[in-house]
């Protein structure tokens, strides 16, 4: 295998020889020092080509600004921060300048040699991701990020979500992600019978580096045409992301599709809050139950505290059934709040689509679950007619499949 180069920056004295004796023994990699300051680094990969830069963080008062440049003018170069006390922050700048990882001095020189070459790798990766991939699409205006949200279980969130965004991406050709932040428990994967490859675990991992083409990379396509960002598959790494990567992520995400639709946990959760704060529709999902709507009103109360506008907040009244003691008349006085949709209840074809992890909009097209999926899109994409054609299209080739079927 070729060598990789790696360049020792402001390492001096004891350090640089142990470092430099730690090495000297590996056969697949070239190392040289001689870097003191910042403007050193800079100026050698200028003239020389470098694969990996082990930085001192003490560098010139502060290695995360240099490694901050090396990312900037020169891709394809990884860089490992070497600490002397490890802090949360530490890691905070070191991930967001764009270094691959951070040794904490003192170090074995298997842990060295690990970190340089995993670094090293990494890069490698995610050059070779972006050859030959077609820029993705970028807009003028942002796309409609539009968060289902609702502080009840069971009320039907990820129902709401996923069949919003396959209707969305169905009826009018638009293209619409799909993301699942319900971090810990999340279902959007399940009910669209995807095996995630990638989660957002994933992305976070590749934060600093993060643009329009690798997000896309670590979407999941679905047959509707929508693009899944799949919660994590183990909520353990929940840990690990945070309110700023969430709120990146989704911005990005806003640029290149035409609207993004996100399931929610059933809480209020610092780390996905920016998905409730930056939403442009802020659909809040409840039931014609006591439960459910005195949960609704204390969220309606906290959006007024925290001075959220009123108008992209709307009420969604899921599992309506004609003989319900409350009506949706009463949930618009008992909230003070217009119904801006309702979905009517069918407990055998929602099972089924959840069963099958087939949208109900896409098994059961003609059903009033389904227009009422179709009612609530209208309203949020405000094209009708295109709608009209398209739905009576789908509704009459579901027939003709059915009547061939039989």
């Amino acid at each position: 295998m070729e060598k990789i180069k790696v360049l020792v920056a402001g390492v001096q004295g004891e350090e640089r020889d142990s470092i430099n004796e730690a090495l000297a023994n590996v056969e697949y990699i070239s190392a040289t020092d001689g870097a003191n300051t910042a403007e050193d680094v800079l100026q050698v990969l200028d003239e020389s080509h470098v694969d990996v830069v082990l930085v001192n963080a003490q560098i010139s008062g502060n290695g995360y600004s240099l490694t901050e440049k090396i990312a900037e003018q020169f891709p394809g170069v990884a860089v490992v921060i070497m600490e002397y006390e490890l802090k949360e922050e530490t890691m905070r700048q070191a991930l967001f300048s764009g270094a691959k990882d951070v040794l904490l001095y003192p170090f074995t020189p298997s842990k060295l040699v690990d970190s340089l070459y995993r670094s090293y790798q990494l890069e490698r990766k995610k050059q070779a991701m972006h050859q030959g991939k077609p820029m993705m699409r970028k807009k003028a205006n942002q796309g409609k990020m539009i968060t289902v949200f609702g502080t009840k279980g069971g009320i039907g969130k990820t129902f709401v979500a996923t069949n919003l965004a396959v209707s969305l991406a169905e009826y009018n050709g638009n293209r619409v992600a799909l993301v699942d932040l319900d971090l810990d428990f999340g279902n959007a994967a399940l009910a669209l019978n995807i095996i995630p490859k990638f989660t957002i675990s994933d992305v976070v991992n590749e934060i600093a580096h993060l643009d329009q083409d690798l997000l896309e990379s670590y979407l999941i396509p679905h047959s509707s045409g929508v693009k899944l960002l799949a919660a994590n598959a183990q909520p353990q790494m929940t840990e690990f992301v945070t309110a700023e990567h969430v709120s990146f992520i989704l911005r990005l995400l806003q640029n290149a599709f035409d609207y993004v639709v996100v399931d929610m946990p059933a809480r209020f959760y610092s780390p996905v809050d920016p998905a409730l704060q930056e939403a442009d529709l802020l659909l809040l999902i409840t039931t014609p139950e006591v439960v459910a709507l005195r949960n609704i009103k204390s969220c309606l109360n906290t959006f007024a505290l925290l001075k959220y506008p009123p108008a992209k907040i709307k009420l969604l009244l899921n599992k309506v059934d004609s003989r319900d003691d409350i009506k949706l008349k009463d949930v618009e006085v008992t909230l003070n709040s217009k119904v801006f949709g309702a979905l009517q209840a069918d407990h055998r074809l929602v099972c089924s689509s959840m069963n099958q992890g087939i949208p109900v909009v896409t098994l059961y097209p003609r059903s009033k679950i389904s227009r009422g999926f179709y009612d609530l899109a209208v309203q949020i994409s405000g094209s009708e007619k295109s709608w009209k054609e398209k739905a009576a299209r789908k509704a009459e080739s579901e027939e003709v499949y059915q009547e061939a079927k039989s």
